[in-house]
């Protein structure tokens, strides 16, 4: 998810910076002691190279004036932005912050310098900024399960729906911020959109409806369909 969010602020302001500024999250930083060298983590880096190259400093541990003009960015959506906002769900939310971002935030004059963000950004800031490089990079969510006996795998807290035949089977699921897909070896499966609830089943009528039509029919039918084995019979008896 973080990733997710670093590719769309890099995507939003058109480049990357020759050097990004981090806390001390995982995301980021495995491990920061006083007086060592950070050890950061090793996707987070390959990330920092498939986009453009930026270097990547860590914030000096229990020092929060390294970070100041962050913190306070985050007081100022908290109070301009946060406060009595109602929203339906994830994607109404995101909306409408891009709507105050883009309408309010960016465009207003800064308490501090006097100036408009927007217009520093594209009469000054945006020629500093180094190209994207070209490369995507898989920010995908990856986790894998075995398909339940009522056809379902569980992700973040929520249950998706598989095609009856794969109840045993392991599968491979991928997602971003809105869809889930579910793998068998490289074949896609199913496809839901992600709940962002806990506890939710999501399930496709089709999946069911498979399920359904699977009681009525043969049994040495279904063996056939589910394990991809032809059953033959002999004096009455499947072998």
């Amino acid at each position: 998810a973080f990733l997710r969010a670093m590719d769309r602020a890099l995507a939003f302001f058109g480049g990357c910076t020759h050097a990004d500024v981090f806390d001390n999250m995982k995301t980021v930083v495995l491990e920061h002691r006083p007086g060592l060298k950070p050890r950061f983590n090793p996707r987070f880096l390959a990330y920092a190279v498939a986009r453009g190259g930026f270097a990547v400093i860590a914030c000096s541990p229990h020092y929060p004036e390294g970070k100041g003009g962050v913190e306070r960015g985050i007081q100022f959506v908290r109070d301009r932005f946060w406060a009595g906002r109602r929203f339906a769900d994830l994607f109404d939310l995101n909306a409408q912050a891009a709507e105050w971002r883009d309408r309010f935030c960016n465009h207003r004059v800064h308490e501090a310098t006097g100036k408009v963000p927007a217009l520093v950004f594209e009469h000054t800031e945006r020629a500093a900024l180094k190209p994207l490089a070209p490369r995507p990079f898989d920010t995908d969510d990856l986790d894998s399960d075995t398909v339940t006996s009522s056809f379902r795998v569980r992700f973040d807290r929520n249950q998706y729906s598989v095609p009856w035949r794969l109840v045993s089977q392991r599968v491979l699921i991928r997602a971003d911020d809105a869809k889930v897909r579910i793998y068998l070896g490289p074949k896609c499966v199913a496809e839901h959109s992600r709940s962002w609830d806990v506890g939710a089943v999501v399930e496709a009528p089709a999946h069911r409806r498979g399920l359904q039509d699977s009681r009525q029919r043969d049994p040495s039918e279904i063996a056939a369909v589910r394990f991809g084995v032809e059953t033959r019979r002999w004096a009455g008896v499947p072998f």
